[in-house]
This record gives C-alpha cells, sequence and structure tokens, in this order.
C-alpha cells in the first residue's frame, strides 16, 4: 500500500474515531438530560404534593374554624332570641299594668278640676312610659342583633380569613 493510501486510511479511521466518541459523547448527555430531567420532575412532584397536602390540612383547619364559628353564632342567636322574649315580656307586663292603672275608676272626688287634671296627666304620663318601654326594647333587640353580627364576622375573619396557615413560621 502506498503512502497516500495509508494516510487516507488513517484519515478515515480518526474520523470515525471522532464520530464514535462524538455519537458517545451525545448518547451520555442525553442521559444525563433524562437523569437530571427525572429528578427534577421528582423534586417537582414531591413539593406539589407537599403543597397539596398543606392545602388541604389549610382547608380542613379553616372549614373547622367556619363552622366553630357559625356555631358560636348560632348560639348567641339563641340567647338573643331567649333576652328579646324576655324583654319583651317585661314591655309586655308593663303595657299589662299600665293598661290596668288606666282602666280603675278616678279614685279623686267629682268636681276637682286639678285632681282631674293630674288624672289625666298621670293616665298619659303611663302611656308614653309604656310607648317608650316598648321603643327601647325594640331599639335594644337590634342593637343586640347587629352586635352579635358584628362579633360573628369578625370572629369569621379573625378564625377564618386570617387564620393563620399549617406549617407556616410563626
Amino acid at each position: 500500500m502506498s503512502a497516500q493510501y495509508r494516510l487516507i486510511l488513517i484519515a478515515v479511521l480518526i474520523c470515525a474515531a471522532i464520530f464514535g466518541v462524538k455519537t458517545w459523547e451525545g448518547h451520555l448527555i442525553a442521559k444525563g438530560d433524562a437523569q437530571g430531567a427525572s429528578r427534577v420532575q421528582a423534586a417537582w412532584d414531591r413539593q406539589e404534593a407537599e403543597r397539596s397536602a398543606a392545602t388541604a390540612a389549610d382547608n380542613v383547619a379553616k372549614f373547622r374554624a367556619a363552622e366553630r364559628t357559625a356555631h358560636e353564632t348560632a348560639q348567641r342567636e339563641t340567647e338573643r332570641q331567649a333576652r328579646d322574649a324576655v324583654a319583651a315580656a317585661a314591655v309586655r307586663s308593663l303595657r299589662d299594668q299600665v293598661a290596668q292603672l288606666n282602666a280603675r275608676p278616678n279614685p279623686y272626688p267629682a268636681g276637682d278640676a286639678g285632681l282631674a287634671a293630674c288624672a289625666v296627666e298621670a293616665t298619659t304620663a303611663r302611656e308614653l312610659f309604656s310607648e317608650s318601654a316598648g321603643a327601647y326594647q325594640e331599639l335594644a333587640a337590634e342593637a343586640d342583633q347587629l352586635r352579635d353580627q358584628v362579633i360573628g364576622l369578625q370572629a369569621f375573619v379573625a378564625d377564618v380569613i386570617q387564620a393563620p396557615t399549617v406549617g407556616a413560621p410563626d
């Protein structure tokens, strides 16, 4: 074989070796990329699972807080209704007593205009007092209802909306 063919053969072998090395290198890079991608995907999946678990635990805690707040609100409502019923009964009793006092016969002797005027004024004062007591009872009931509503909303915000996240730093 001539030297020229030998050089061509060596050049072809060198090219084949370079091609083989580059092919092998490409295979190793692809294998490393696949391993890296699987590690990244596994880490991503693990983080997503942890985040989902934390979110689920957070949702459970918020749901329980919402249930507790609703229960406390219902208890306040029941207590308020009981207070309102007692107050309404007291106003009814007052009105009944005023009606009894107004229905009794005038104990003053006839013909004394001053005493008759006092009796009329006393009747009017009792009626006004009775009406004022009723209006006050209604106003107090409405104020109690609004107070309970504010307490319930504040509890909902504090316990549910702004509830600390499970596992979050304090």
